[in-house]
């Protein structure tokens, strides 16, 4: 074990001193599932200003969710079953941003950017 300690704290200093920088931080990222009931979860608190990238997986052929969209930012991604998709998001504006189905049957949620 000590070992690999070891060549991890030298992997390390060498990308800190081969100026390689480390992201500090990762974009908001949200996992969601599509189900019987719906978008769960169906709310989600997220940060304005900063990229959200929502991870989904429709588990389900029972509803009308086989794409989400998210209106106010232009956004349209089929969605396969039993497959992640990965939904990326620019910087959102302070507020309420919904997504949901094209039919607009099933709203899927609110992202509360705040």
């Amino acid at each position: 074990m000590e070992g690999n300690n070891m060549k991890c704290l030298m992997f390390l200093s060498a990308l800190i001193f081969s100026g390689i920088s480390v992201a500090k931080t990762a974009p908001n990222e949200y996992k969601l599932v599509i189900t019987e009931k719906g978008y769960e979860p169906g709310t989600l608190k997220v940060k304005a200003g900063s990229p959200v990238v929502l991870k989904i997986t429709r588990k389900t052929n029972a509803t009308c969710a086989r794409e989400v969209l998210v209106p106010s930012q232009n956004l349209k991604f089929e969605l396969p079953l039993d497959k992640e998709v990965t939904v990326k998001i620019a910087s959102l504006p302070k507020g309420e941003i919904k997504f949901g189905c094209a039919m607009n049957m099933m709203v899927g949620g609110v992202m509360i950017a705040e």
